[in-house]
């Protein structure tokens, strides 16, 4: 029989035991139990993967007060504690878990804390699942609620047993205003899921006494542009990747979006009964083009003939709600032509795509993006909020802070191609975007990364999203990209996923193809709901085949076929590139 100093230890292990022994609040019985649950683990391993793992490492109360020493995170910091740590009863649709809250603490005592948190279920079924955030950050991800794109009723990971974590990203607040300190802009460029992953997998060992079997990272819009992140900056890391409708090109993204405010204020804004005009009008001409008149411009890349000057107003001034004036054609065309840059932004991206032409006048669309209820304010506010509807707002806030670095700046008249802003936006965007085309890393080590696309989303733009998947077949050429990336597009969802049938299981998808080899093809079906009723399904089609009515219920998955059209180039001449 061996003494218990003599057996041996993983290095998991080792640092869970120490770090038990620094914090002063451990009860010696504690101690004593943690030891010998440590020493079993290490004697009689548990296999990866086997789901219904109970804890076997440090109990749940007793993770409070533990501290993670900055060597242990892949990246500065100087170190993590844990503040609160909480066994949780069964709810609702949660099962039995443990809380963990905490903080890694950063380098620079002038930059804000990173506020985490990791939920450790009863039963475990031996893997992780990092939740990306939204908007810019600045809220402590849950991680108990659904993945992205999930239909309503399907089980959330934390109750699938999936050891779930997230983080603010290194500051609070909504809004951009922390972009003044580097270390917090490099936080949330991608710094902060680097940190988050390895304390929570540190904190993962220490409870269950061992690490995840897989880990993944799930997440939609600037947690999509996370998602991506991860793969191109930590591909060691990640088994598998999911990323719904994310910001890739965020630097392109905001500078577009606060572009839009110049021709807002000069007489371009439109009402919602504009904005239902140009809507009408562009399915008059495209609708039925995907052999179906339903509303649904589902054939997403042949609608480029449409021009708005068909509905200009007699002599081009405003005459009421039945026609564009020549300031509001301007805004449409502002919005449907390409930014580009006279210099590169990170990994040669020379422009930002026109914006998708179809469903403006979609609940989540250009009422509440592109327009929304008013025009933005002639002269913007001080601080955090310049005003405006939603992608004026966040690429203002994104000039303000992270370019010009003052909270007062005007940017309506904003000059991107100014040789003054030139090496601050190609410092910030190498920080926060997402555009690295070359996965090879993340394929070698067998990581699976699934993208979904929304092509009614006009709080970002989907093409941004279609041409990063062009540009990593090119890297990579389309056999390997086949064989650990799909691209999966909804015609009409929103920003949200609402208003077409967008809605699958990515996380059995995903799962099943990382763990169990099984690629995804399009066999899956996309669902739209209301409340928790089906009301319309679609094919799932990879890009760039798009859902053709063939015969049948046109609320039917089963009445529509992928399709891809001769010659299709996927995104049309003109639109820039990531």
């Amino acid at each position: 029989m061996q003494d218990a100093g003599s057996v041996a230890r993983s290095a998991p292990q080792r640092g869970a035991l120490r770090r038990l022994r620094q914090s002063g609040r451990r009860r010696r019985s504690s101690l004593l139990m943690a030891v010998v649950l440590l020493l079993a683990a290490s004697i009689f391993p548990s296999v990866g993967g086997v789901s219904g793992v109970q804890a076997q490492g440090i109990v749940c109360e007793d993770l409070a007060g533990m501290t993670i020493p900055a060597e242990e995170i892949g990246l500065p910091t100087t170190g993590a504690t844990v503040q609160q740590a909480v066994a949780v009863e069964a709810t609702g649709s949660l099962p039995p878990y443990c809380r963990v809250e905490g903080i890694i603490s950063p380098v620079d005592p002038t930059a804000p804390n990173i506020r985490f948190r990791v939920n450790l279920p009863v039963e475990w079924n031996g893997s992780a699942m990092h939740f990306g955030g939204g908007g810019y950050n600045g809220t402590v991800v849950s991680g108990t609620g659904a993945a992205p794109g999930a239909p309503p009723g399907t089980p959330v990971p934390l109750a699938r047993g999936f050891a779930t974590f997230g983080s603010d990203s290194g500051h609070e607040g909504g809004n951009a205003s922390f972009a003044l300190n580097e270390e917090a802009m490099v936080n949330f460029g991608y710094a902060a899921l680097k940190k988050t992953r390895d304390v929570a997998v540190t904190i993962i060992t220490a409870h269950y006494g061992r690490g995840p079997a897989y880990t993944y990272f799930v997440g939609s819009s600037q947690g999509g542009r996370e998602a991506v992140t991860v793969a191109q900056r930590f591909p060691e890391d990640y088994d598998g990747v999911l990323s719904v409708v994310p910001v890739l090109s965020f630097t392109g993204l905001q500078i577009a979006g606060n572009r839009m405010g110049a021709p807002l204020i000069n007489g371009g804004w439109m009402n919602s009964a504009k904005i239902s005009l140009l809507a009408n009008a562009v399915r008059a001409l495209c609708d039925g083009r995907d052999g179906l008149v339903d509303g649904l411009v589902a054939k997403y890349a042949d609608c480029e003939d449409f021009d708005p000057a068909v509905l200009r107003c007699p002599d081009g001034t405003d005459a009421g709600d039945h026609c564009l004036s020549d300031a509001q054609i301007a805004a449409v065309r502002t919005l449907r032509s390409p930014l580009e840059f006279d210099f590169p932004l990170a990994n040669g991206v020379t422009a930002y795509p026109a914006w998708t032409i179809g469903n403006e006048d979609m609940p989540g669309g250009w009422p509440q993006w592109v327009m929304g209820s008013a025009p933005p304010p002639a002269v913007q506010n001080p601080g955090p909020n310049p005003g405006g509807p939603g992608i004026v707002n966040y690429g203002a806030q994104f000039v303000r802070f992270f370019i010009a670095q003052d909270p007062a700046f005007q940017t309506y008249d904003f000059d991107h191609n100014d040789p003054r802003w030139r090496e601050r936006i190609e410092h910030v965007s190498a920080i926060v975007d997402a555009t690295d085309p070359d996965l090879s890393a993340f394929h070698a080590r067998g990581g699976k990364l699934i993208l979904v696309e929304y092509l009614g989303d006009h709080g970002r733009n989907p093409w941004a999203g279609i041409q990063y998947y062009e540009s990593v077949v090119e890297t990579l050429g389309k056999g390997q990209t086949d064989k650990f990336m799909r691209l999966y597009v909804s015609p009409g969802a929103d920003h949200g996923g609402n208003n077409g049938p967008s809605r699958v299981d990515w996380v059995s998808v995903l799962t099943d193809w990382v763990e169990h080899g099984k690629a995804p093809g399009e066999d899956l079906v996309m669902v739209q709901s209301q409340g928790d009723t089906v009301v319309r399904t679609m094919p799932a089609c990879l890009y760039p085949n798009w859902p053709r009515y063939m015969k049948g219920d046109p609320y039917d998955a089963a009445s529509f076929t992928c399709t891809k059209a001769p010659g299709f180039r996927g995104f049309g001449a003109g639109k820039g590139s990531n």
